[in-house]
């Protein structure tokens, strides 16, 4: 790209800083457009804008965009090796000038700090004037920005190379960059970051592809795998493509080793499937014996065709005899799986925490989760796993906490046959296995052995699992989202959990906020929740009346949502015929509060009575330490300032 005269645009440059006039005959039109641009914006050209972000956003920043940077890497590792020992630097930014990443050499990236054109820096025209990535972002096309032509002065030295990145659909998703001291510019600079740019943009459309293929394989895989019927599937050859657990179940086979072997090798099928293959004659409930097994089943058998109605092979649907209805119309079962429509409330932090869940299921990271008991983190960890990409995978939980150490350990790597006494004929597949492609979800993470905690991290590592008494191993793809109650933190301290395997679980970490914290929450959650029991006691919902909805407010709920259906089911029950719930059917005890409070009086207040005095005794018994007063009464600090407010208690 041609540029003037170094002389010309310094003369351009001052004349316009400080007569504000645009020679537009000594720019190109994109330099001059942007420097209008930069005056409109009160881009201040001399003082150095700030623009810098701090490590938590660059950390979400990066987050973010996760899957540009996946893409970008190895290109920009390649871009790299071009310009490696020349004073230059590649840079990868978000769509909005945000750099995220940056490769370079020692000297020009220390010296681009001060400017900050570093990871977290950003880079568009309202923040650093005109700049190429700033500018590229604003002409949605590849420019390049030499020396003076930077409007702000601080930026004089550079000379930049830039071009936008577009995803398959045409958005915007990024900039790549080279930038460098102007005194060793290269011509070809921009042409290199062009051809990687477009390296970059037909891997997104490769990958659209893959995924669309991906995630119709698997839709059709869990169809399969799903049916109530077996099924079979082959070639022209009568070679078996496909089989479904349900099919070799019913053949006695192992639908793994089947494939690619003869259909005659599972069952005679000379009279069934591979007829229709020869004759192109299909059928439905043919009565069938398997011979080799002594039984009688149901089958139906249709032709495959491709898209100019050639044929391709055949498809057979089989039901064992049990079964009596007609296979026309294959059932499919599904599972059901919480979502985030099924987590209620909306209060400021469940909807944080909801939103960070959202968020961590476009992600195949794994996802600490930490919350109390009974604040529905296995609810989180399914939503999370059904709006992610696996969603139509297995969806595997274990509780660490349930499990014994020498069960836990078999039941989520599995074992061979023989290994020990009443070991399964042929060994069984562990949790991990069974898994395979969908997630698992380890809740009480923190009471698992330490002997099985450094099992569970080669898995995460090698994303390989070895059986008990295996000596091969087994490659597996897996999601794990891991849950606890406990401090993990402290309990690396003390030496209770791996600190390795906590840096590899928590790369995603997601806290569930308590009852207590999302009082809000209660009137809506009751009303669900009641709702929600009555049907599955089969009457119709009671009505709920104003002192029952106080008294259920003004309760902490150590035990959370768990707690809380919990009573809500016994005043059901207790509401009998009535219709209503009214206050005196609740039964929770608040008798721990008033001792730890010193509260001696027994005379009947009102419930409101009843509290204010509890946290002004409280506070009396810790001499106004907020803190220390909440902590006893079992409610949060947030929670208790707000009571006092309520209260007039100061």
């Amino acid at each position: 790209m041609a540029h003037h005269s170094l002389v010309t645009i310094q003369k351009a440059w001052n004349g316009y800083i400080e007569d504000g006039v645009l020679d537009i005959q000594l720019l190109r039109p994109e330099v001059a457009n942007s420097w209008a641009r930069c005056r409109t914006l009160n881009v201040n050209p001399f003082q150095e804008a700030d623009g810098y972000v701090n490590q938590l956003e660059l950390r979400e920043h990066l987050y973010n965009k996760q899957h540009l940077v996946k893409i970008a890497r190895p290109f920009m590792d390649n871009l790299y090796n071009f310009v490696r020992g020349s004073g230059f630097q590649v840079v990868l930014t978000d769509e909005h000038g945000f750099l995220l990443e940056v490769l370079g050499d020692n000297e020009i990236v220390s010296r681009t700090q001060h400017v900050h054109l570093c990871p977290g820096g950003n880079w568009s025209e309202a923040v650093k004037g005109t700049n190429a990535i700033g500018t590229a972002i604003i002409e949605k096309k590849p420019v390049q920005i030499y020396a003076w032509e930077h409007y702000c002065q601080p930026h004089h030295f550079l000379t930049c190379s830039a071009a936008p990145i577009f995803d398959q659909d045409g958005e915007m998703v990024g900039v790549l960059d080279i930038s460098g001291d102007y005194r060793v510019a290269n011509a070809h600079t921009l042409g290199m970051v062009v051809a990687a740019v477009n390296a970059i943009e037909n891997q997104f459309r490769l990958l659209k592809a893959t995924d669309k293929l991906y995630m119709a394989y698997r839709y059709s895989n869990a169809l399969l795998e799903n049916m109530s019927d077996g099924l079979i599937s082959i070639n022209n050859n009568g070679i078996v493509t496909e089989i479904n657990t349900k099919g070799g179940e019913i053949f006695g086979v192992n639908p793994v080793l089947v494939k690619g072997r003869h259909v005659d090798q599972i069952y005679n099928a000379r009279a069934t499937i591979l007829q229709v293959l020869s004759e192109g004659i299909e059928y439905e409930d043919r009565e069938i014996i398997i011979e080799k097994l002594g039984k009688k089943i149901y089958s139906s058998a249709s032709l495959l065709r491709d898209d100019s109605g050639g044929i391709i092979g055949a498809v057979a649907v089989f039901r064992e005899m049990s079964n009596r209805q007609p296979l026309k119309r294959p059932t499919i079962l599904h599972s059901h799986y919480y979502t985030f429509d099924d987590i209620i409330g909306e209060s400021p932090t469940l909807l944080a925490s909801k939103e960070w869940a959202r968020r961590a299921a476009a992600s195949s990271s794994t996802v600490l989760i930490n919350g109390e008991s009974g604040t529905g983190k296995e609810l989180f960890a399914q939503s999370i796993h059904n709006a992610s990409p696996r969603r139509e995978r297995q969806f595997i939980a274990i509780n660490c906490a349930a499990l014994p150490e020498n069960l836990i350990e078999s039941e989520l790597f599995g074992y061979e046959e023989g290994t020990f006494t009443g070991a399964k004929r042929g060994g069984q597949a562990g949790k991990f296995e069974i898994a395979d492609g969908g997630t698992i979800f380890l809740d009480e993470i923190g009471d698992m052995s330490l002997n099985v905690q450094a099992k569970l991290l080669r898995v995460i590592q090698e994303k390989r699992v070895t059986r008990i008494g295996a000596a091969g191993e087994r490659p597996v793809d897996i999601r794990i989202i891991a849950a606890t109650h406990k401090d993990l933190n402290a309990e690396v301290q003390q030496g209770h959990f791996r600190q390795d395997l906590y840096y590899r679980l928590n790369v995603l970490e997601l806290r569930i906020p308590a009852l207590r914290e999302r009082i809000e929450d209660l009137p809506h959650l009751t009303e669900y929740l009641v709702q929600k029991i009555s049907t599955r006691l089969n009457r119709n919902a009671p009505r709920i009346d104003n002192c029952f909805s106080i008294k259920i407010q003004s309760h902490d709920w150590p035990g959370n949502i768990r707690e809380l259906e919990n009573v809500l089911e016994q005043a059901i029950i207790r509401s009998g015929e009535d219709g209503i719930l009214s206050a005196d059917l609740l039964e929770f005890q608040r008798h721990d509060l008033l001792q730890v409070a010193g509260a001696t009086t027994t005379r009947i207040k009102s419930l409101q009575e009843a509290e204010k005095d509890v946290i002004s005794e409280a506070l009396s018994f810790y001499e106004g330490n907020i803190q220390k007063a909440a902590a006893k009464l079992g409610i949060g600090r947030n929670t208790m300032y707000r009571k006092m407010k309520k209260y007039d208690i100061s």
